[in-house]
């Protein structure tokens, strides 16, 4: 099949005319529909900006990440239970344990308060 010179398409100009199609529609008040995918992944994100962090006692956290963090135990004590239950879920095929050790490997460097609490 022959390529055409009329069949390349210009980059800006194409970004330049949404640009100005998405100016007429806010000028003219047509809202545009949030896809699926799209509202998902904002609801995700604004859920994670609005959760507060949660203090831990650092030692505590870390006993339970070396014993109990193949099955998730430090997420379950760190209020993060969709991941505690995917640890407890995948336990058997080391996803958790490959995980845990990067956990130790976030919290072990960070500085405890005078009352020895980490903000996760």
């Amino acid at each position: 099949m022959k390529s055409n010179k009329n069949d390349e398409v210009d980059v800006s100009k194409m970004i330049a005319l949404e640009q100005e199609l998405h100016d007429l529609k806010k000028e003219n008040g047509v809202e545009e529909k949030e896809g699926r995918v799209s509202r998902a992944i904002s609801r995700f994100f604004e859920r994670r900006e609005a959760k507060e962090a949660v203090r831990l006692r650092k030692k505590k956290y870390i006993l339970l990440a070396v014993f109990t963090g193949w099955l998730g135990g430090h997420r379950f004590y760190a209020k993060q239970y969709a991941l505690a239950i995917l640890y407890l879920a995948l336990f058997w095929t080391g996803f958790s344990a490959a995980m845990t050790i990067i956990d130790l490997l976030v919290v072990i460097p960070k500085e405890a308060d005078e009352d020895g609490m980490i903000l996760m």
